[in-house]
């Protein structure tokens, strides 16, 4: 039924978490209602939930994720800074040996935000919450798709709770169920078939903790020591997030996992490929346990590919995708993804007759596929490094491999080539900023350098840059130095 008031009647999101409570904001200005449907009880704080395990390790925000969270909620970013989470610099703040070279560091990078996913998610879904054609219904496990007697159309969703059985109704219906979505089978029990999946195995194991953050430290604001694959299997995180602590994770591929006892976390971190994390923490306090998540694959389910799709339904965040979260870009590919539902919906909102119905589904999965497919080729090819990743390598790939590590490499020495790095990977510009003249004459020097010079006399393997203005010191004295 038609609204003469924002376009369309009820909207159905399956599930509460950052996929499901974006998709609900991007949609409720378009329907009179929208109703999300979350199988567990929703916590009243910033805590992590049973269905979110992933929530407990350190999470990163892109600049184009957050200016896409920014815009669906003004002044968040504002309020969360307020209440302890960093607005920074990435290019100045941020300490990162990126496969085995340490950036550049350097004022004018893009900007991100430091804040924990618990309390991030808090905020976001208070704020859904608020808004009056938005309910939250707790406790509703979605068994199955309702569509018309041509099965051409989603029209609602079979639902199960304590209450007992039932239907709910929905001119659109948003998968954001996450990695254990049953949209598959319920496709193929439809006639639609069974989407392709891609796969990359990798066994990752990450185990993270909270500590104190000492006090006056400002050396840096987010460290990253990522190795050079295939040698270091090892990568590890400290990030500033509210509160005056520091978030701490440590990854290993294919089965090498931090444990979650005191010597053991200490003595994984003392054999990343650089001692840094290992000397800050330490000495620091710290104030949880260890806990340990695992991630057995990087998972896309390729519904763009389906010969078809019923109109009325269309999915989302890691429902479609889950990349690896070493690389830190899943927030931001669900943050876009929403955006892009959200436009999908309003040019829909301007075809006279049945616009949501005429071919959005498709073209979402398809325009969503775009935005997708940047981020999983750099990871997956940078995962297939490891002789020990299970999945299809493509042609090429030891070419690839090459480029890119003296890219990598060639951006711990140019300012000029961190940069134009930077602004492609927080997706200020698309991969065709590589292909600037002045970045691409860069990146052939230093190619053509890289095969008469060994590589500890081109890039910067060893030293932690300090920041802009500051002198480097070794990380023990850092420390110490801030105590």
């Amino acid at each position: 039924m038609q609204s003469s008031k924002r376009g369309f009647g009820q909207a159905v999101v399956i599930g509460g978490s950052m996929a499901g409570l974006l998709s609900a904001r991007v949609l409720s200005e378009h329907f009179d209602k929208v109703i999300i449907l979350e199988r567990e009880s929703l916590p009243d704080g910033p805590e992590a939930r049973k269905s979110t395990p992933q929530a407990r390790h350190v999470h990163a925000l892109l600049e184009a994720g957050m200016k896409a969270l920014e815009g669906m909620f003004p002044g968040l970013m504002q309020e969360l800074v307020r209440e302890g989470a960093d607005l920074i610099d990435m290019a100045r703040d941020a300490a990162w040996l990126q496969s085995g070279s340490w950036k550049a560091r350097y004022e004018g990078g893009p900007q991100t935000i430091l804040v924990s996913r618990p309390f991030l998610e808090w905020k976001v879904r208070g704020r859904v919450m608020a808004l009056p054609n938005v309910e939250v219904r707790q406790g509703q496990a979605v068994e199955g798709l309702v569509t018309d007697a041509s099965r051409g159309r989603v029209t609602g969703v079979k639902l199960k709770s304590p209450e007992g059985e039932g239907v709910l109704e929905g001119e659109l219906v948003v998968d954001a169920s996450g990695r254990g979505s049953r949209a598959p089978h319920w496709l193929e029990t439809l006639g639609y078939g069974h989407p392709e999946e891609e796969e990359i195995g990798i066994d990752l194991g990450y185990t993270s903790r909270l500590y104190e953050r000492p006090a006056g430290f400002d050396d840096w604001k987010i460290l990253a020591v990522n190795g050079q694959a295939p040698g270091a299997r090892r990568s590890g995180f400290i990030s500033n997030v509210e509160g005056g602590r520091w978030m701490v994770s440590l990854n290993g591929y294919f089965g090498d996992h931090a444990p979650t006892d005191e010597a053991g976390f200490l003595e994984f971190a003392r054999g990343l490929p650089t001692p840094h994390i290992h000397d800050y923490i330490r000495n620091a306090r710290p104030l949880t346990e260890p806990v340990t998540h695992k991630v057995p694959s990087s998972r896309w389910m390729h519904y763009e590919k389906l010969a078809r799709l019923p109109e009325g339904f269309v999915l989302l965040g890691d429902t479609v995708c889950a990349l690896n979260p070493v690389f830190g870009q899943g927030m931001t590919v669900i943050s876009l993804g929403a955006k892009l539902l959200g436009e999908a919906v309003a040019r829909a909102r301007t075809v006279p007759e049945g616009g949501l119905h005429q071919g959005l589904s498709r073209q979402y999965q398809k325009d969503l596929s775009k935005l997708i497919e940047v981020c999983w080729s750099l990871t997956t090819t940078l995962d297939l490094a490891h002789p020990q990743t299970q999945g299809k390598r493509p042609p090429g790939l030891k070419l690839a491999l090459w480029s890119i590590q003296n890219m990598v490499d060639l951006t711990s020495l140019n300012e000029k080539a961190c940069h134009t790095f930077y602004e492609v990977l927080h997706m200020r510009k698309g991969m065709e900023g590589l292909m600037q003249p002045d970045f691409a004459k860069a990146l052939l020097g230093y190619s053509l350098k890289s095969l008469f010079v060994p590589r500890a006399q081109r890039a910067n393997l060893t030293t932690l840059p300090p920041a802009p203005g500051k002198q480097a010191r070794a990380g023990t004295e850092q420390v110490e130095a801030a105590a």
